[in-house]
């Protein structure tokens, strides 16, 4: 009987010394385990690496008014479309590595139309497409500092004139086309995640070529401010 009851609490003791030994192997693998799974985990991709794009400009040289958005004097018509085309209005495009690369295809539209007191009128319009790209050389957590350039793509309608009003309108036959380059630096800081204002500066010039055979070569320095907006994809 005293063998029984000394076997009893040996196997009680032998009990108690291999329990806290088993739960801390248990626990250990579950630190284990877990390190494990975090480890293997596969998060969601990165979303700031693409950002997809919007940049709007305004013409701040118009909006100054050193030059005239309106000219329909002869000879002129064509230089004041053709000028404002090399600041398109809206950019969509990307941002690529890590946000300093934006490429991008700009729009442009721009015309005017005039009328005089005896009634007689003229209009004419333009449409330009500017495939462009700006890179970041200087950048911030809130600024940046870019250079950049555009290729130039103009398309001019035929100047109408209606020396009596609409049912007498006749077409000049002076439709052009034109290619140009412009390159310039351009600021932004940033308003919000997302969201910056800005401006550029720059040089360019487009040749166009009439369908009269006469042809017109525009150059000169363009201001604008930028508008941009991105979300992540």
């Amino acid at each position: 009987m005293t063998s029984i009851r000394l076997l009893v609490v040996l196997t009680m003791l032998a009990l108690g010394l291999c329990a806290p030994a088993l739960a801390q192997d248990e626990v250990s693998g579950d630190i284990e385990l877990g390190a494990e799974g975090r480890g293997r985990y596969d998060g969601p991709r990165d979303s700031g690496d693409v950002r997809i794009g919007l940049q709007l400009r305004l013409d701040a040289l118009t909006m100054l008014g050193p030059l005239d958005s309106t000219s329909g004097a002869t000879g002129l018509n064509a230089q004041s479309i053709g000028r404002r085309l090399m600041v398109p209005f809206a950019t969509p495009g990307v941002r690529l590595v890590d946000g300093k690369l934006f490429i991008g295809a700009g729009i442009g539209l721009h015309g005017w139309s005039t009328e005089d007191e005896d009634g007689n009128e003229a209009s004419r319009s333009g449409f330009g497409l500017s495939p462009l790209a700006q890179f970041d050389v200087i950048r911030s957590d809130a600024a940046a500092l870019s250079l950049g350039g555009a290729l130039q793509f103009a398309s001019l309608s035929e100047t109408e004139v209606c020396p009596d009003g609409p049912p007498g309108c006749m077409d000049q036959n002076d439709g052009a086309t034109g290619v140009g380059l412009s390159l310039g630096a351009g600021v932004r800081g940033l308003l919000l995640p997302g969201l910056a204002i800005g401006g550029d500066l720059g040089w360019g010039f487009i040749s166009l070529s009439s369908d009269d055979d006469s042809s017109t070569f525009i150059h000169g320095i363009y201001a604008a401010i930028l508008f941009e907006a991105t979300v992540g994809v």
